[in-house]
């Protein structure tokens, strides 16, 4: 963008020179709206953590505009609010650098989202702009969605409340909710309704990648855990603690009973159960050793860097190839989503070609 310009309360973007298309959008400043408390601290949070500085013109701007879509505009904003929800689940899971990375690829997978989005109304405009029918039977799915939603929560009152506190508008909403109708209409007879997965596919791909079906040997085990830390880092004394409950295993006493009251490794209020996935991930020299144990067998005492280890093994699967008939619908499934997608870009990148898109850095 290279010019602003302000008219009767009004802002147009204007292109770089340049560019073949002049867009022309008008924008008041009246439908730029306050954010809710919680889009503001989740704006405020991505600030942070993106490293932004104390000079206040190297901050991103809210209302920036990250793309242009024909006569349409996106704003930093948009983004910002359509990613609030990952962007909150990001920060419950990430911290530091990683946050940061992983914000930053919210909003442009985001972005990305949006500028797709406003090709697709804007096919759609034009679609349903000529088809009275069809937009009848868009109207008629929409107000039967409302109704449903409506009555889903009690009355109009309670609906109106319940968007509110959520710091949604619901005539936007509805506007929104219209545009998602008529997208899911065109996406189906341009894209889904051509979406075709021969059963011969199926069986080549089960040939072509036979690793994926093959499950690894599963160890569900019980685990007694005498630490070193736990006994002033003594050797003997822990050792001898490890053959006192040893000798109460060969006794026959329980032994999820004995990691209860023995165990001081993980799982212990558990009886020391570990599931596959935990054994999966233990020490691999103590992998070994259990792999080699059969069903209702006890190991003998074994050491590591952190004290002496006592396994029993629960249960045992083998290491099988799965069935083509038991895994078949999954291929069919991840199949349709691949083929789904790759007609869905093809599709939109079709109407791209007769539009100007241009995504600001």
């Amino acid at each position: 963008m290279k010019n602003k310009h302000h008219k009767n309360g009004k802002l147009r973007v204007i292109p770089e020179p340049g560019e073949r298309l002049m867009v022309k959008k008008w924008v008041t400043q009246a439908r730029i709206l306050p954010y809710s408390v919680f889009l503001s601290i989740v704006f405020a949070l991505w600030v942070s953590t993106s490293g932004a500085v104390a000079n206040d013109s190297q901050k991103t701007n809210i209302n920036a505009v990250k793309a242009v879509v024909g006569d349409d505009i996106i704003t930093h904003s948009e983004v910002v609010k359509r990613s609030a929800i990952a962007i909150r689940e990001a920060q419950e899971r990430y911290q530091g650098n990683e946050l940061n990375n992983k914000v930053e690829e919210i909003l442009k997978n985001t972005l990305d989202e949006l500028v797709d989005r406003k090709v697709l109304i804007k096919e759609a405009q034009r679609l349903f702009g000529t088809n009275a029918a069809g937009m009848k039977d868009v109207e008629k799915e929409l107000d039967v969605f409302i109704k449903n939603a409506v009555k889903n929560v009690g009355s109009l009152t309670k609906y109106y409340e319940i968007a509110e506190s959520q710091g949604i508008n619901p005539i936007e909403k509805k506007l929104e909710l219209k545009e998602d109708f008529m997208i899911d209409k065109i996406m189906k007879e341009n894209v889904h309704d051509k979406v075709k997965i021969q059963p011969k596919l199926l069986r080549r791909y089960y040939n072509e990648n036979i690793d994926e079906f093959r499950q690894k040997k599963e160890v569900q085990l019980r685990h007694i855990m005498i630490k070193f830390s736990a006994h002033k880092n003594d050797k003997e004394e822990t050792l001898s603690v490890a053959k006192e409950v040893q000798t109460h295993v060969k006794n026959g006493e329980d032994f999820s009973a004995l990691a209860k009251q023995y165990s001081e490794g993980p799982n212990a209020e558990n009886g020391g159960m570990w599931s596959a996935e935990e054994v999966n991930e233990m020490r691999r020299d103590l992998r070994d050793v259990v792999y080699q144990l059969k069903d209702n067998e006890v190991s003998d005492i074994m050491e590591s860097p952190v004290g002496y280890h006592i396994f029993k093994v629960e249960l045992t699967k083998p290491e099988k190839v799965q069935e083509f008939e038991t895994v078949q619908e999954e291929i069919y499934k991840k199949l349709y989503r691949e083929e789904t997608t790759r007609l869905k870009n093809l599709y939109i990148n079709s109407l791209k070609t007769g539009i100007f898109v241009k995504v600001f850095n």
